[in-house]
């Protein structure tokens, strides 16, 4: 960490580079995910949370229910400005009521063990009425858009808005976050396919459905060759959302909510109707959630 703070910190003081062999350009990347990848050129990562975070909140049902009770963040990347805290800068902004945290270092999965820890909140505090999850990305230098071969990474940002006993919408049935107890890291960037089809067949077990049942599956956008085998391995027989190569790349701790908001802008939701969310982190990480529309 000392030396990732003092490249940083370096970087920091000097006036921002051009295109160089980090592929922080919007060019052609060598991965199987995307043939380009989405590179935000001016909005910091807190501005980028903060814009998707009030859309999140307009959208949402009801004036009365705007109240935040908790704001969580989820990024990989670095802020800018190292001093500054995205989810203290939301909290701040938006009026929460309770402390603001952040998750961080589990790429795709920090959005799954968010989800996590708000639903075991809202189990446990009659309270914890309303919270805010939103992921945000911004890869500057030094750090490389090249995640190995599962994926190249692109900026991006997402957010929902989760509540307690809510009426119409997509009620979250079970939730599973794996991650590995690792004594040494390994050389490489990585998938553990077989633990992810694990982490999805206990989801599924836990959420009381088989995985033929499930109507939609929403994977990361990482190789779309491995998403296919993974879903094929877990006997996952619906739909798989997955958008065109020409797309984002890997949004990291924003990718599970951006893929779930582009599959609504598609689909007309009818009730009982399930999806499955799953995503990797690239040291082994794992998560998978289900959730299922109730119009009642």
């Amino acid at each position: 960490m000392r030396s990732v703070y003092a490249d940083t910190l370096r970087w920091s003081r000097e006036p921002g580079p051009g295109p160089g062999p980090n592929n922080h350009s919007p060019q052609r990347v060598p991965a199987a995910t995307a043939a380009h990848v989405a590179c935000e050129p001016a909005l910091l990562l807190s501005e980028m949370a903060s814009t998707v975070a009030r859309e999140a909140i307009r959208r949402g049902p009801g004036k009365g229910n705007s109240t935040l009770d908790q704001v969580i963040v989820c990024a990989t990347s670095f802020e800018h400005d190292l001093a500054l805290s995205c989810a203290g800068r939301l909290h701040s902004e938006l009026g929460a009521a309770g402390m603001p945290f952040a998750i961080g270092q589990l790429q795709g999965v920090s959005f799954f063990l968010a989800l996590q820890i708000v639903s075991d909140m809202m189990a446990s505090d009659e309270c914890m009425r309303t919270a805010l999850i939103v992921g945000a990305e911004r890869w500057r230098p030094p750090f490389s858009r090249l995640a190995g071969s599962p994926a190249a990474l692109g900026d991006g940002a997402a957010a929902v808005v989760v509540r307690q006993h809510a009426g119409p919408g997509w009620h979250v049935l079970n939730v599973n976050v794996h991650t590995p107890c690792l004594l040494i890291a390994p050389p490489d960037m990585y998938v553990d396919e077989m633990v992810v089809v694990e982490v999805i067949g206990q989801t599924c077990a836990r959420a009381g459905f088989k995985p033929g049942a499930i109507d939609w599956i929403v994977p990361p956008r990482i190789d779309a060759a491995l998403a296919s085998r993974i879903s094929a391995q877990a006997r996952l027989s619906g739909r798989m959302w997955y958008p065109e190569h020409d797309d984002t790349g890997y949004l990291c701790a924003a990718d599970a909510p951006a893929q779930f908001d582009a599959l609504l802008q598609e689909i007309v939701p009818s009730e009982g109707q399930c999806i499955l969310l799953w995503s990797v982190g690239l040291q082994g990480q794992a998560a998978c959630a289900i959730l299922e529309y109730r119009g009642d």
